[in-house]
């Protein structure tokens, strides 16, 4: 897995380090700029050049500029283009973003980073924690990405991956274009810098999703807890959940062509051999198997997750079904059923 972390040194991580082992990790809780000027020493500037081209003999400007990173504090470091751009680009400074984070958000810095010359940055913060049962909780984080090389816009998105690195980053913002819902989980907001506004119109947003996380925490706390306050009245309830979510195949009906029915009729027996094989993969961890496992719709919820995460066979890696792909909704029409029930 590659981190891409810029000098290998610009990462910052409160409390915990990264599988990298790269930066630094914090025991005190910082602003932005107390990250910029104390772990990145500063980081850098960007500025606009001209484009000169020599022609008939005569240096001439082209009309385009040249954006260009100023050395870091790192003794060997010199100057950077990071890509070519018309007079419509607007340069913005690490710095920038690091005080419009500190003024709007509010809160200490959970991970920051730059990636390869500095071009990609990132700040990401603890949005409000939802907490389920005792040690049982829900994190997700805000996160702020902004690219330098006239490539990539600056975004604000939500996701449950703490990013660390160019990986982590990159699935982080994954996730939330797979989950977003318009109420502040996942895409929030991006523009690109051709836009003279961003600045203000970013922190505008900041301030939005965080505040509104505050109260949005406060309903999806409500409705995970009406899940750990919901027992479950016998098996008879448990079986009826689990096949709302995963119900049988219907059998062929009559009009359907004699040359296509074997086939057609033996996809419906494996598809539903497999629905079968999770409706009972669940209830076993339900029934004594899972870990921790609660006798009520939050221990269905983590039956399901421990089910799909850990004991559902898979020839390849499970970790973007999980994210993205067939896993996740399967576990979605769980809780879609849960919903309806409480």
């Amino acid at each position: 897995m590659a981190h891409n972390i810029t000098e290998n040194r610009m990462f910052y991580s409160f409390d915990e380090a990264a599988w990298h082992n790269l930066g630094t990790v914090s025991t005190k809780e910082e602003t932005a700029l107390e990250v910029l000027e104390g772990a990145f020493q500063g980081g850098f500037t960007t500025s606009l050049r001209p484009v000169v081209v020599e022609l008939n003999g005569e240096s001439s400007e082209t009309g385009d500029f040249a954006v260009v990173r100023s050395p870091t504090s790192d003794p060997n470091s010199k100057e950077v283009i990071f890509g070519f751009c018309t007079e419509r680009y607007q340069p913005l400074q690490p710095r920038q973003i690091c005080e419009t984070f500190d003024t709007n958000v509010q809160q200490h810095v959970e991970t920051m980073a730059f990636l390869g010359d500095g071009n990609d940055m990132f700040i990401s913060w603890k949005m409000p924690e939802i907490e389920i049962v005792k040690d049982d909780s829900v994190q997700l984080f805000g996160i702020v990405r902004t690219g330098f090389d006239t490539l990539k816009g600056t975004s604000l998105f939500t996701s449950t991956y703490r990013p660390v690195c160019q990986n982590t980053i990159n699935l982080a913002q994954g996730w939330a274009k797979k989950n977003t819902d318009g109420k502040g989980k996942g895409e929030i907001w991006n523009s690109k810098h051709v836009n003279k506004n961003l600045l203000r119109d970013l922190g505008y947003w900041m301030a939005h999703v965080q505040e509104n996380a505050v109260r949005e925490s406060d309903l999806i706390a409500g409705f995970f807890k009406k899940l750990a306050q919901t027992p479950v009245k016998g098996d008879a309830e448990i079986h009826e959940i689990l096949y709302t979510a995963f119900p049988p195949m219907n059998s062929l009906g009559e009009y359907y062509p004699k040359e296509l029915r074997k086939d057609k009729e033996e996809s419906i027996v494996d598809a539903n051999n497999r629905q079968e094989g999770i409706r009972d993969g669940i209830y076993n961890l339900f029934s004594g198997a899972g870990t921790s496992i609660t006798p009520d719709y939050w221990g269905i919820m983590n039956s399901t997750s421990e089910y799909f995460c850990h004991v559902q066979p898979s020839k390849k890696p499970t970790a973007s079904s999980l994210m993205f792909g067939n896993r996740q909704k399967q576990i979605m029409q769980v809780v879609n059923v849960l919903k309806e029930r409480v």
